[in-house]
């Protein structure tokens, strides 16, 4: 009989183990944001030289010629080798339209040499780029603000964007009448960005004075937070 009676108890209690192992878990899921602000302390652009010429050595000789120029000058400006790097170095035919009877014209070669430089004085950023300019450079692009150390800033982000979670967790929890769990998973879903102020390329004949004005880079953080409910 105690052999039948711990059967009929083992039996019972199968279907109920199994139907609370199949129960879902109910989870809460958000997302949180956070930013920092900072004065930037360094900067990032592409500076170089352009040549039309009717011949490819023509113009490649020509680009050649400012770059020694400019990075000369940089080196006397005090920038560190490590801070200046080729980006790009192309040549590239140029044509024009001309009439239906003659179709597209050759207008020469077009070569373009361009370096990526950081200036980690912000102070002397007008006057690295009065001095190239004076020196033949023709071609600015993507000038970019940012921080040299940007991990403090980072993590600062990123504790601003776990808050920023649980505070919603904690307010749509009270408001749906539930309580909350604990937290199950949490997931940078956006890696701490630098909002950077970008300058197109630009073309310069002349110029009297660069003013440049740096203002604030933001950093941003992102998470998603899943919580388990009680």
């Amino acid at each position: 009989m105690l052999r039948v009676a711990l059967f009929a108890v083992l039996a019972l209690s199968l279907p109920l183990s199994a139907a609370a192992e199949d129960a879902p878990t109910r989870t809460l899921t958000v997302s949180g944001q956070g930013t920092v602000t900072a004065v930037p302390d360094m900067a990032r652009l592409s500076l170089g030289a352009r040549a039309l010429d009717k011949t490819a050595l023509g113009a490649m000789n020509q680009t050649s010629e400012t770059l020694e120029a400019v990075l000369a000058r940089l080196t006397e400006l005090g920038l560190d080798p490590r801070d200046v790097q080729t980006s790009a170095l192309r040549l590239d035919q140029r044509w024009r339209n001309g009439s239906l009877s003659k179709g597209q014209e050759f207008e020469g070669y077009e070569a373009s040499n361009m370096l990526t430089i950081r200036v980690r004085d912000l102070d002397r950023l007008g006057d690295v780029l009065q001095a190239v300019l004076d020196d033949g450079a023709n071609s600015l692009a993507n000038l970019q603000f940012d921080v040299a150390d940007p991990r403090p800033l980072q993590d600062e982000a990123r504790r601003a964007a776990v808050r920023d979670a649980m505070d919603k967790a904690r307010l749509y929890a009270g408001a749906a009448g539930v309580r909350l769990g604990p937290v199950l998973s949490i997931t940078d879903s956006a890696s701490p960005m630098v909002a950077s102020r970008d300058m197109p390329v630009v073309a310069f004949a002349e110029a009297a004075r660069v003013p440049v004005a740096a203002g604030e880079i933001t950093l941003r953080g992102q998470v998603t937070i899943v919580f388990g409910l009680e």
